[in-house]
């Protein structure tokens, strides 16, 4: 078996015995040891608590996670919806045709001595057929 290690000199020796008689004193099986180590077991546990469910807890921070990755999600959709919006924008400026176009969808305008033909796509049942 090996030597138990020795303190680097006297004092650290002395320094070290007479703390960890202390200690031992201290948490040792009287009821001052026994409410001491309660004392610390339930400090630990409240701290864990509290660092679980606080304000600035471990629960708190990962829904504050979650929520910042729906926002930047949603910030990325609004920004390529913006850009498709400025793209529209430039052809509205820029581009008689796509006016035109955009006119005719939207408004139904028509051109002089242009017909329209509307398309239906349910049959018409209340005729009679012969």
């Amino acid at each position: 078996m090996s030597e138990p290690v020795k303190p680097f000199s006297a004092a650290a020796e002395a320094e070290s015995g007479r703390l960890g008689g202390r200690l031992r004193k201290l948490l040792g099986p009287g009821l001052w040891g026994r409410l001491a180590l309660a004392f610390l077991s339930l400090s630990l546990l409240a701290g864990l608590v509290y660092l679980t469910v606080s304000a600035d807890g471990f629960i708190r921070r990962s829904e504050l996670e979650r929520e910042k990755g729906k926002l930047e999600a949603e910030i990325a959709a609004l920004r390529d919806e913006n850009h498709t919006l400025r793209q529209k924008m430039e052809h509205l400026r820029h581009d008689p045709g796509y006016v035109e176009d955009e006119a005719r969808r939207k408004l139904g305008l028509i051109r002089p001595g242009e017909t329209i033909y509307r398309l239906s796509e349910e049959p018409d049942l209340t005729e009679e057929r012969p």
